[in-house]
């Protein structure tokens, strides 16, 4: 039982962690959004950070983030050279599409893994259990025969 309580202190902080984590990753793709629509601001890890009020870090560190930072700061300059710009904003349309439903399954993944420890937890803990009842079941036995 010592376990499943220290799993539950634990489960409000990594549930918080996520959310602040998931409200972080909105802010940066509402930011995102932001400047793709702006023609007068780039793409790039700066204004990215500044728009959306978080770290370069921030975004250098989550790899999702970085990659569509990186392939949108390209494809920008791929349209100012190009001149293809309605293919590139479906192409980066079907991205964000894309990114969102990743996201998602995530999400459910997490879910899932949370589900599963909690499952080994108690599985465990019922190994003990049927252990210690082994031993009490063959203590019981030599005390029946020597009787």
């Amino acid at each position: 039982m010592a376990k499943q309580k220290q799993s539950k202190n634990t489960d409000g902080l990594k549930a918080y962690a996520e959310k602040k984590n998931q409200e972080t990753i909105d802010r940066v793709n509402e930011a995102i959004d932001r400047l793709k629509r702006s023609s007068s601001r780039p793409i790039n890890f700066k204004t990215v950070a500044e728009a959306a009020g978080v770290s370069k870090a921030t975004l250098y560190n989550n790899d999702i983030l970085k990659e569509r930072i990186l392939s949108l700061r390209a494809m920008k300059k791929g349209i100012r050279t190009q001149g293809v710009a309605a293919a590139s904003n479906d192409q980066m349309q079907l991205q964000a599409e894309k990114i969102k439903q990743l996201y998602k399954e995530i999400n459910n993944l997490r879910e899932d893994k949370k589900k599963l420890i909690v499952q080994l937890v108690l599985m465990e803990e019922l190994k003990d259990e049927n252990q210690k009842l082994r031993e009490q079941i063959k203590r019981l036995s030599s005390q029946k025969v020597t009787c």
